[in-house]
This record gives C-alpha cells, sequence and structure tokens, in this order.
C-alpha cells in the first residue's frame, strides 16, 4: 500500500504556473511602449496659446525657446538671460552643418501678453534667423 507517497515532499518545480503571468506582463509592457508617448518634459510647465491651424512642422527644431509665465526663458532646457539669447543663437546656427533648414522654435505660455514676447523675437532677429515657429495647440471645437 502506498499511503505515505501522497504527502511525501519530491523535488517537484512549481514554476510552471507562473509562465502564463510572465506572458501577461510582457504583452503589457510591449503594450505601453508602443501605445505611449514618450517625450521629453519642459523644464518649466508652459500651456500653449491655441491655434485652429493643424499644420505641423515636418522635422524638429534646432533651438527651442521655452518662456514661462513669469518670463523666465530657458533654452535646450538651459536657463539663460535674454541679453544672451542672440549670441546663443549665432553660435548654434554657425555650428550647425545644415544651415539652410535651421529653424527656432519658441515655445510661451498663453497668459503671456505680446509685449512680454517682443525681445525675444527681436533677439532672434537680431541673431539673424528668419525661420521662428510660435508652438501653439488645437483648439478643439466645442460639439
Amino acid at each position: 500500500m502506498k499511503i505515505g507517497q501522497k504527502f511525501t515532499t519530491k523535488n517537484v518545480n512549481n514554476d510552471d504556473n507562473m509562465v502564463p503571468l510572465i506572458n501577461v506582463v510582457f504583452l503589457m509592457l510591449v503594450f505601453f511602449m508602443v501605445a505611449g508617448q514618450i517625450r521629453k518634459a519642459d523644464p518649466i510647465p508652459v500651456v500653449p496659446p491655441y491655434s485652429v491651424n493643424e499644420a505641423r512642422a515636418a522635422t524638429d527644431p534646432n533651438v527651442e525657446i521655452v518662456v514661462g509665465v513669469d518670463s523666465t526663458l530657458y533654452i535646450d532646457d538651459k536657463f539663460i538671460e535674454i541679453n544672451r539669447v542672440q549670441a546663443y543663437l549665432e553660435q548654434r546656427f554657425l555650428e550647425d552643418s545644415n544651415q539652410e533648414n535651421f529653424w527656432v522654435q519658441i515655445k510661451a505660455d498663453g497668459g503671456i501678453p505680446l509685449e512680454k514676447l517682443r525681445p525675444i523675437f527681436n533677439q532672434v532677429r537680431l541673431a539673424g534667423l528668419t525661420k521662428v515657429s510660435l508652438a501653439t495647440q488645437l483648439e478643439r471645437g466645442n460639439p
């Protein structure tokens, strides 16, 4: 009779139940990698103004200027003072190998009045750059 065999301990591997769990975890990982959008965060929180124009640039900007509500200025994620913008832009333009397609994007908060943005546009103009865009977000219509 084999009465004690039922309760004897063998070297049984119970990891077989882990295989479906591992498969589910990897499927979730792949899903979130594909479905999620990963992009660089701005150095300060900025809510761009609304626009009805749906056109988007085909390439990323060579230089991104971020302007906060309190008029703090960041160029390429580095804090900079307004009087140094022209020199920085001139240096980046000279270092770029594709100067014909060089462009600057200004990402300003929608709550900033235009008068506070004029000095920034003047610095870009003094640097000799003509391809400049203002980042906006698409205005959603009321259904």
